[in-house]
């Protein structure tokens, strides 16, 4: 058997050019499945991977349900802790690569482990409703447990929101009293998040939007006769604020000489005298 191991920069090429597991599982879904058919890797191999590119709880959730999938001899979900050890072992296995069982139990564990990662999360294209369902058929085939009992209705609720794309997992982890929510209930909230993402295009569209508005402030600004004036708006439209009205900062202003009015400029007077020059008698109406 030819043996092909990962080497470092494999391994920080794919951890930094793929999103996290739980932002993007398609990403790594992809990647694992390119990568166990060209490398063909050993247990170690695998678990070098897992270590790599999930954080713990990740890694966790991935050997659980890899493990779940196991199959019985009735091609359903098996519980036998056997079978499920032989298929995907959680310790180092001690298979002999040049027999014909020991070539055939690395293929199997990386089949398992893909059936694991398929299970983990739910992919951003996936809808509440179709997640909760396969949730709900995880539980009907992998445990001794009835999914419509009343009893099993906590261990559902917490595998759908832990599980969740991150943005819904983030709203339904808010939810008040979560437990005494009713599973339609918490689909309700999830479709909300759900159905309000914007697509790329979407996205785009306002990205566009926003760069024309922002074109046409700075074409106005450059249009203004006084230079102070057309200064002011260029500044503050450069920095981001969209403040376009009243008085700059006090650093923005230009500094006065000792005996010049704030109000009229003028030389040999201070602003209640300016004031007085500029408006004649109601100058007390404007200035205290």
């Amino acid at each position: 058997m030819l043996y092909w191991p990962f080497s470092t920069s494999d391994l920080y090429n794919w951890k930094t050019q793929n999103a996290k597991f739980s932002d993007n599982p398609r990403d790594l879904i992809g990647l694992l499945d390119t990568v166990l058919f060209t490398h063909q890797p050993t247990w170690e191999d695998c678990q070098q991977l897992l270590q790599v590119l999930f954080a713990t709880e990740e890694r966790e959730r991935i050997q659980v349900e890899a493990r779940k999938s196991v199959l019985g001899e009735d091609r359903q979900p098996t519980q036998n802790p056997d079978l499920r050890n032989a298929a995907f072992p959680l310790s180092r296995p001690t298979w002999d690569y040049n027999s014909a069982e020991g070539k055939e139990r690395p293929r199997v564990h990386r089949q398992t482990l893909m059936a694991g990662l398929q299970a983990a999360a739910q992919g951003k294209d996936e809808s509440p409703a179709a997640f909760l369902e396969r949730v709900i058929e995880a539980f009907r085939q992998c445990t001794p447990m009835n999914p419509e009992a009343l009893e099993t209705k906590a261990a559902i609720i917490m595998a759908f929101v832990n599980q969740a794309a991150p943005d819904i997992k983030k709203k339904l982890q808010r939810v008040e009293r979560l437990g005494e929510k009713s599973l339609q209930d918490l689909v309700i909230v999830a479709e909300r998040v759900y159905n309000n993402r914007e697509s790329p295009e979407e996205q785009q569209t306002k990205l566009s939007d926003r760069q024309t508005r922002n074109l046409a402030k700075i074409l106005l600004a450059t249009t203004m006769d006084d230079p102070q004036e057309r200064w002011r708006h260029l500044k503050k439209l450069a920095s981001g604020t969209g403040k376009e009205d009243g008085p700059g900062p006090l650093w923005e202003r230009p500094k006065l000489n000792k005996n010049q009015c704030a109000y009229c400029k003028e030389e040999g007077h201070w602003v209640t005298q300016g004031v007085a020059l500029v408006l004649g008698a109601d100058w007390k109406l404007h200035c205290a």
